[in-house]
């Protein structure tokens, strides 16, 4: 048999509990957090570059036979790559918009 459903037996609507602003932690490199975000993301992306033409340097001397192994790590590094010229594009475009602001 069906249950009929109750206002009573349906849980409330809402955060259970209270929240709280995400406040930056405050520590030495806090000032530098988005400098150093930005320098690890372009040293990963330089670094999956690397590994993906050591892949194909390795395939075509015929260190490896792997082709998915290196065509996966080539286009890890096109996606990569490409990520981090849209975000570079839309810091431009931001930093232009703010220029033309009138103060």
């Amino acid at each position: 048999m069906v249950n009929p459903i109750s206002p009573n037996s349906l849980p409330p609507i809402g955060p259970t509990q209270p929240t709280s602003p995400a406040r930056p932690t405050e520590g030495p490199d806090s000032e530098q957090g988005f400098a150093s975000q930005l320098r690890q993301q372009l040293e990963h992306v330089s670094q999956m570059q690397a590994e993906a033409d050591a892949g194909i340097q390795n395939l075509v001397t015929g260190q490896t036979d792997n082709i998915t192994e290196v065509f996966t790590a080539a286009r890890k590094a096109e996606v990569a790559f490409s990520l981090l010229i849209e975000i570079r594009n839309k810091l431009v475009d931001a930093y232009t918009e703010l220029r033309q602001l009138r103060v």
